[in-house]
């Protein structure tokens, strides 16, 4: 073949539609590669997490009441204690003889302490029988009222979860052993005057915690087993307190 025919045989070679289409498909798919390989990296940005700036302490919700001490309204403050009953249902009884104070600190809540004491023969069931279902539990298998009169609180930090809700650590003592417990806590409302008029500031909480009765001795009934039968280990405490302070009444206009 001469030179010629051989020129005119690849110039035939290079002009084969066959071959052009080839690459041109080849060249679509290395660009549909391409985009689609930056919309993976385009969504794995999104998908990315973000990284917040760390977040300071909730500030406290302002409160129209005066720092200072305050004692417990027992006439509106309930102590309820609630206990899975056999799994049928929570038995609720309540204790009745409440005492306690708050100092309070407005500016800086968590700097406010409690302390409270709780009759330990005041216990209500309302236990419908001949037995008294009461007395059963003032005596020396649950409460041991005789040796053990009261129950104690007097918390040991403070610590805020939002503006008006915090985490209250203590130490419990009941029947004379002492162990901490954490109660969480909402603060409702606070007066500087009474909205009826009394000379009295006043504050407002609901606080719920759970106790293991048999941390302090008290092993009555206890199932044998997790969920078996039996008076629960695990005891609910529900808290609705108010708490007054007495204040000056405003001085009489000239």
């Amino acid at each position: 073949m001469g030179r010629q025919q051989l020129a005119g045989f690849h110039r035939r070679r290079g002009r084969n539609p066959y071959r052009r289409r080839i690459h041109q498909r080849l060249r679509e798919t290395k660009m549909r590669t391409i985009f689609f390989a930056a919309a993976l990296l385009g969504l794995a940005a999104c998908n990315a997490p973000q990284t917040k700036a760390p977040e300071g302490p909730p500030t406290p919700v302002a409160v129209d009441a005066p720092s200072g001490q305050y004692a417990l309204d027992p006439t509106h403050t309930s102590v309820l204690v609630r206990a899975r009953h056999f799994g049928l249902s929570n038995y609720t009884l309540r204790l009745a003889n409440v005492s306690g104070a708050l100092d309070f600190n407005a500016e800086d809540p968590i700097k406010s302490s409690v302390t409270a004491s709780i009759g330990a023969d005041s216990v209500q069931t309302e236990y419908v029988g001949q037995r008294d279902f009461d007395d059963e539990l003032e005596n020396s298998e649950w409460l041991d009222a005789a040796r053990h009169p009261s129950l104690e609180f007097r918390s040991t930090a403070i610590e805020l979860t939002s503006a008006n809700t915090g985490r209250m650590a203590g130490d419990l003592t009941i029947r004379g052993i002492t162990h901490p417990a954490i109660f969480d806590v909402t603060f409702n409302q606070g007066y500087r005057q009474h909205p009826m008029g009394f000379p009295m500031a006043l504050l407002g909480f609901s606080a719920r915690g759970t106790v293991k009765r048999s941390d302090y001795g008290m092993r009555v009934l206890l199932p044998l087993n997790p969920g078996g039968a039996g008076v629960a280990d695990e005891v609910d405490v529900i808290i609705e307190a108010e708490f007054t302070q007495p204040v000056a009444p405003a001085a009489p206009a000239n």
